[in-house]
């Protein structure tokens, strides 16, 4: 289910907290990957996870956030990369913001590793219903229970894997483990024995700190051959922890996860109280403090959250925080968009090109708009449509960023017969006008500055410049 902001005319990353982070999409860096909590980039050799503050439960993403959320999962598993490094390495590369890791672009295995300590949750229910066997392949016996009786929340002697197929939308189905190897290969035995050793490494350290690690996921992937430790590891979304002192076999746990926020939705509805999503929030911050041993404090509270990421990645040079999409209405603009594109690297701006008719490929054309609206950094699109112009008043209705309409007029009579579709546009749709393309570009280039002071385009502009966007009726 996709994340719908109620006001749509709001900042699609605000919510009730304006601190919250709706949407990690970063232009610069490509195609925006969406998962359900974590927006993906590929860039070159390297992975750009972005932590929202989204929360999913049963595959499908709530329509809330908590404040927070991204950076403590992030913040959890940095704590455990480091710990596990010892074990098998990580597919880090750099953390330049609380809420983004770079990562080593790795072949992921198609399979998650599920690791179990107790019979909780799925597996439990399994037992009851006598599923168990049928989807992993064997059993779970009194015997294999310490103290040899069988109930919810019982401690097993020996942890046991459950693999499950890696999907990309819906539910991860069980495996057994022949089914696992199948799609895994050669690497499966290794890849087993990898995730124990983390498994019984996690939950020798949690209990150090007064917690259970009742079960977990790991995800592997390899690059040049070599496996590495990806996703996550030990956070509360990809693990159950329980408090030890409060645990007795066959007894409800106070559950420092997602756990508890399943168990809320189920219980009522995906409508979590502003209670609810703050008792979330405290639940993951408590659970920070207790693995890392430090207090949680919200990451520059002063900074919009958008703007602080924007900021760093700047800083570390992996955007320069501005982006530019030029939208045609045909290939047959393509001479006008080369100069637009011309202008646009001589002055070092970010920019991109697609051709989407408003006629022949609306709805395409509505779904990269719906995309570009969740931009963390600023963005101006140019429209290149000739006639009519409806791609101008079509990107401008439904964009949440500036719009200016450069139409690629073929001579003075096609300029004069035709410009009034673009000026005398209809109101709520605020389409700006530049019949030259260097001008459209000079315009974005000053908007995008004004928009952000920390922008990395060396523009050698001061904000207090006007913008100089009025019509030009073909003078400027």
């Amino acid at each position: 289910m996709p994340l719908r902001n109620p006001n749509p005319n709001a900042n699609p990353n605000a919510n009730a907290n304006a601190n919250a982070l709706a949407h990690g999409y970063l232009p610069e860096l490509g195609e925006l990957i969406e998962g359900k909590v974590r927006d993906n980039h590929v860039s070159g050799d390297k992975r750009f996870l972005v932590a929202t503050d989204r929360i999913s439960v049963f595959d499908r993403v709530l329509p809330v956030l908590i404040p927070d959320k991204g950076a403590i999962l992030n913040g959890i598993a940095m704590w455990w990369f480091r710990q596990t490094e010892g074990i098998v390495p990580n597919h880090v590369v750099d953390w330049p913001d609380p809420n983004v890791i770079v990562a080593r672009q790795a072949e992921v295995f198609p399979v998650e590793i599920v690791v179990r300590g107790y019979l909780t949750g799925s597996a439990w229910r399994d037992v009851e219903a006598g599923t168990f066997e049928e989807k992993y392949g064997f059993s779970i016996a009194p015997e294999r229970v310490e103290g040899g009786n069988l109930v919810k929340n019982c401690k097993l002697k020996e942890p046991v894997v459950t693999p499950t197929t890696k999907a990309r939308t819906g539910h991860d189905e069980p495996l057994t483990a022949e089914q696992a190897k199948r799609l895994v290969g050669d690497a499966w035995d290794t890849l087993v024995e990898t995730a124990l050793q983390l498994y019984e490494h996690g939950a020798r350290l949690a209990e150090e700190r007064g917690l259970i690690l009742v079960d977990t996921k790991y995800e592997f992937g390899q690059v040049d051959g070599k496996i590495l430790l990806v996703d996550e590891v030990h956070t509360p979304d990809s693990s159950r922890f329980w408090l030890r002192s409060e645990y007795e076999p066959g007894r409800e746990v106070l559950e420092l996860s997602k756990q508890f926020v399943r168990d809320l939705v189920q219980k009522k509805s995906d409508e979590l109280t502003p209670q609810d999503v703050e008792e979330t929030r405290r639940r993951y911050a408590e659970l920070y403090e207790r693995i890392t041993g430090e207090p949680w404090r919200s990451p520059s509270p002063e900074v919009p959250i958008q703007q602080r990421i924007v900021n760093n990645l700047v800083r570390k040079g992996y955007i320069r925080g501005g982006y530019v999409q030029i939208l045609a209405g045909s290939s047959k603009d393509d001479p006008h968009v080369e100069k637009l594109t011309s202008e646009l690297e001589a002055r070092g701006i970010p920019h991109g090109h697609r051709v989407l008719s408003a006629h022949k490929r609306t709805r395409e054309l509505l779904e990269f708009l719906d995309m570009l609206n969740k931009s963390v950094e600023p963005v101006v699109g140019i429209t290149v449509a000739g006639g009519s112009d409806a791609l101008s008043g079509v990107v401008a209705h439904h964009a949440r960023f500036p719009v200016i309409a450069c139409p690629p007029y073929k001579d003075e009579l096609d300029y004069f017969v035709n410009v009034h579709s673009t000026l005398q546009m209809p109101s709520d749709v605020p389409a700006l006008y530049c019949k030259r393309p260097g001008n459209a570009v000079l315009a974005a280039e000053r908007i995008l500055r004004m928009a952000s002071p920390a922008l990395g385009l060396d523009l050698g502009l001061g904000l207090g410049l006007g913008l100089g966007l009025s019509s030009d009726s073909g003078q400027g």
